[in-house]
C-alpha cells in the first residue's frame, strides 16, 4: 500500500457512475472486487465501498464537480 490516496471512476450494476478514494492500487481494488462478485449477485458502489473499507478505512467515495476559471 502507498500513501498516496487514487480516485477511481466505478461503474456499479446499475451503470452509475461514481468515483472512489482509496490508498490501494488497481491490481489489489481488482482483487478485492471479484472476490466481491463471488458472495454477490450484483455490485452497487455505496455497498462496496463499506466492504473496501475492511481493507482499506481511508476509502470514501469523492463527490466530483466542474470547476471553470
Amino acid at each position: 500500500m502507498n500513501n498516496c490516496a487514487l480516485i477511481y471512476r466505478i461503474y456499479d450494476d446499475q451503470e452509475e457512475k461514481h468515483y472512489l478514494s482509496s490508498v490501494l492500487d488497481h491490481k489489489k481494488l481488482e482483487e478485492i472486487v471479484e472476490e466481491y462478485k463471488l458472495n454477490n449477485e450484483k455490485v452497487y458502489a455505496k455497498e462496496f465501498i463499506s466492504h473496501l473499507s475492511k481493507f482499506d478505512p481511508e476509502a470514501h467515495e469523492v463527490e466530483v464537480r466542474d470547476f471553470y476559471f
